[in-house]
């Protein structure tokens, strides 16, 4: 009984507790507002929908807790989905070398990213800023400006629309990935390596952590999940398009937040991240079920993102104290 206790005591002091808390707290209010918000159809898009940022947050939240940041992503994303099905439509490449060369995208700019960063010592925020809009400018001249269509093979329309569980792959995909990642965070010493580099990084020397290692490597994961994310985008609406990503490094990094994550390097869980996801899928569910207008959703992440970063904030200067 005492061990019991002790149990419910330290799951019940987690974060993950806290936003599990949250959620039924706006899953109960949305669902009295309109009964329709619990209908299972509705559940399932909702879980349909979060795999997208769900599967960019993961790459994210490998970079947060490293102690860096990547505001290219969302420009990745759409430039993956572009590469890949430029790849299939127009050169005939068989679709498993066209996803190889759409991630190819998310490697390269991982380490464009890495090296403007840590070579140049440009900081991450502006660095990647300008990494965007390369990122996006490519995806426009290759696209020409257009979406690309894509109606053979029958295989990628397939993956895209199938319903494994009700659900979908890209859902199936992502869960895979968080679990994988809580496991890789908490279970190895890569995962000590990355959270010992972003809470002190003079310290992670000295106890002989490669900050190299984990820094391109935490920029290579980021880059990769961007484009797998706008890849799997790509293979649901069956169209290559920079609209893809955009906008999607807010969410992801409000996703994180919520979920514990902390901003400013070594905090966090994958299990959080998820937690986040879903709740900003239900936000923006939500607000469409009970009839107010989907605009408000990107207003709403951002009073979020800023909330979160403040408590973030407060909370690690009292810490320093």
């Amino acid at each position: 009984m005492e061990s019991y206790s002790r149990w419910f005591r330290r799951v019940a002091s987690s974060r993950e507790f806290g936003i599990t808390i949250s959620l039924g707290i706006l899953i109960t209010i949305f669902s009295v507002s309109n009964p329709v918000f619990l209908n299972i159809n509705n559940i399932f898009t909702m879980l349909r929908a979060s795999a997208f940022i769900g599967v960019m947050a993961i790459g994210v939240a490998w970079l947060l807790m490293s102690g860096s940041i990547d505001l290219s992503i969302g420009a990745v994303a759409g430039l993956a989905s572009i590469v890949t099905a430029v790849m299939i439509v127009e050169h005939k490449m068989p679709v498993a070398l066209s996803v190889i060369a759409g991630l190819s995208m998310g490697v390269l700019f991982g380490i464009i990213n890495y090296n403007i960063v840590f070579g140049l010592k440009i900081p991450a925020f502006l660095a990647t800023i300008g990494t965007m809009y390369v990122a996006k400018g490519l995806g426009e001249f290759i696209s020409n400006g257009f979406q690309i269509y894509i109606s053979e093979p029958e295989a990628v329309r397939s993956f895209g629309t199938a319903t494994p569980l009700g659900i979908s792959w890209h859902f199936i995909i992502y869960v895979v990935l968080v679990i994988a990642s809580q496991i890789i965070l908490f279970q190895t010493v890569y995962g000590l390596e990355v959270r010992a580099t972003g809470s002190n990084r003079e310290t992670a020397k000295n106890t002989e952590v490669n900050i190299r290692k984990v820094s391109i490597s935490t920029f290579l994961i980021v880059g990769i999940c961007s484009a797998l994310a706008g890849i799997l985008l790509m293979s649901r609406i069956i169209t290559g398009a920079s609209a893809i990503g955009s906008g999607w490094e807010l969410a992801a990094i409000t996703a994180c937040a919520i979920g514990g994550v902390s901003l400013f390097g070594y905090e966090g869980s994958f299990i959080g991240v998820f937690l986040g996801v879903l709740t900003l899928q239900v936000i923006k569910n939500g607000l469409v079920v009970v009839g107010l207008s989907p605009f408000l959703n990107t207003a709403i992440v951002g009073i979020i993102l800023v909330i979160t970063a403040a408590i973030d904030w407060q909370r690690r200067s009292q810490l320093n104290l």
